[in-house]
Order: C-alpha cells, then sequence, then structure tokens
C-alpha cells in the first residue's frame, strides 16, 4: 500500500523518527532522513524487501549519520543492511558508508562507474561494489530496481532508482528544492516548482540533460518522486513536475546563452 496517499498533512508526520511511505508483507519504504536547520536537509530512505536491506543515499557524517543511524536503528540492526544504493558522489549523499561498513563490511555498494573512482577518497578501500550501468535487479519479493541515468544532473555517472514494486523513483539531486520551509509531502504544486528552480538552475548542466533523462524514464509509472532534498512529490504532481522540467533552463543554458 502506498502510504503517501494517506498524508494530507504535513504537521501530523512525526519526523523524529522513520516514517513509512510504502508497506506490503514482503516490501516496505520508509523515510529514514534527517531534520537540521538547514535548506539542505538531506532525505534518506530505507527500503526493505524480503531479507535485503536497501540504504538509498545514506547521508553526510556530522548532523545525517547519528540521526539517519538512529531511525535505522527503530526498524533493523544497522548489520542487517545489506545493499547502499549511492547516486553520485557527494558527501551528503555518502560520506557516512565507512560507518556503515563497520556494521556491516559486505554491504554490496551499488554505483555508477564513475563515483565509484572517487568513494576511496572517503576511506572506503575494500568496497564491495555493483556497477549500476542501466541494469535491472530483480527483488526477492517479485518485483524489480531499474537503475537508469541521468547524465549531468548533476554528476556524469548521475542516475536514479526506479523500484517496481511501488511505483517510487528515487530521483536524488532531480526535482530537489531548497526551502527554509521544508515538509516531507509537497501539499502545492506552485510553491513546489518554484522552489526546484534554485536547485536546478545552479546544479542541474543544461536543459539537453534534462530531456535526455525525461527521455530515459518515458513509459515508466511513477507513483512518486523521492529526491535527495526536499519534498517528496506524490502522484498526482508527477506529470506537472517533469512537463515543468521540459523546457527549463539551466546551467549553461544561462551562463552562455548566446552560444
Amino acid at each position: 500500500m502506498n502510504l503517501l496517499n494517506l498524508i494530507t498533512d504535513n504537521k501530523k508526520i512525526t519526523l523524529n523518527g522513520p516514517v513509512a511511505l510504502y508497506d506490503s508483507p514482503d516490501h516496505k519504504v520508509f523515510w529514514v532522513g534527517s531534520v537540521e536547520e538547514s535548506i539542505f536537509r538531506c532525505n534518506t530512505y530505507l527500503l526493505q524487501d524480503g531479507a535485503q536491506n536497501y540504504l538509498i543515499d545514506p547521508g553526510g557524517l556530522v548532523t545525517h549519520f547519528p540521526q539517519v543511524l538512529d531511525r535505522v536503528k527503530t526498524l533493523i540492526e544497522p548489520s542487517d543492511i545489506t545493499h547502499i544504493i549511492v547516486h553520485h558522489q557527494d558527501p551528503d549523499l555518502c560520506a557516512s558508508i565507512p560507518l556503515w561498513l563497520k556494521f556491516n563490511k559486505d554491504i554490496v555498494i551499488m554505483t555508477d562507474p564513475r563515483a565509484r573512482v572517487l568513494l576511496p577518497h572517503y576511506g572506503i578501500v575494500n568496497g564491495n561494489y555493483f556497477n549500476v550501468d542501466d541494469k535491472t535487479v530483480a527483488l526477492q519479493s517479485g518485483g524489480e530496481l531499474k537503475f537508469i541515468r541521468s547524465p549531468f544532473m548533476h554528476f556524469p555517472g548521475a542516475f536514479v532508482t526506479y523500484d517496481s514494486a511501488s511505483g517510487f523513483l528515487f530521483s536524488s539531486d532531480i526535482c530537489a528544492t531548497l526551502d527554509d520551509n521544508w515538509k516531507l509531502v509537497a501539499d502545492d504544486i506552485n510553491s513546489h516548482l518554484g522552489l526546484m528552480n534554485a536547485f536546478l538552475e545552479d546544479y542541474i548542466a543544461c536543459n539537453k540533460a534534462i530531456r535526455g533523462f525525461l527521455r530515459n524514464i518515458k513509459g515508466i509509472d511513477i507513483e512518486a518522486i523521492l529526491p535527495q532534498h526536499g519534498s517528496i512529490i506524490k502522484r498526482e504532481f508527477v506529470k506537472p513536475t517533469l512537463d515543468y522540467l521540459k523546457d527549463f533552463k539551466c546551467g549553461l543554458d544561462i551562463l552562455y546563452p548566446d552560444l
């Protein structure tokens, strides 16, 4: 069951613990992110499927890790994390990975080769890596995780993850917002689109990168978009959000409009 459909008032969400977003007997998704006084609040997600536990973009060190760890501990033992999905190499996504590896050195780090070459700089020396590169991975419950390339949004090796069981698209920096008045779930599409502008303009390479990404996800039935920064986008706002992106000018389009 998609529990996002039941969230109609952000004030009723308790953020000092995990928030259930999808729940079925053998497949569950939780928000286990951090809350701090910063417009760069980070959303970490935990996907549970059978005996496998996927931590998605686990976050940074100082403010993120203690909060994410506390939330995860209410659901499973940290040593039960079997996979970490890292959508690109930024420290706010993955600087905490060495701390998670202390709980379980055999965690599979699922990422793109371009990010993999940078992860040792965070202290990951002998990582157990899985090259995502447009692959699809079968889940124990019968669904699948589909890894879809999104180059230059905002990293050459960036990708997104689609969970077929929930219909959730874990979009990393795509559709992210910078917001002083952060809400876990977007409740006003016009406000949300406006808040995306600041992030998109500065962090996404150009409109061609956006259109390439939209082509890559064409035909996928998206129940919700779950970014690493900002608010979760429910199904009713998914199409307006993607339509908004089509002609959005950003990055090099703004810096070099005459080229």
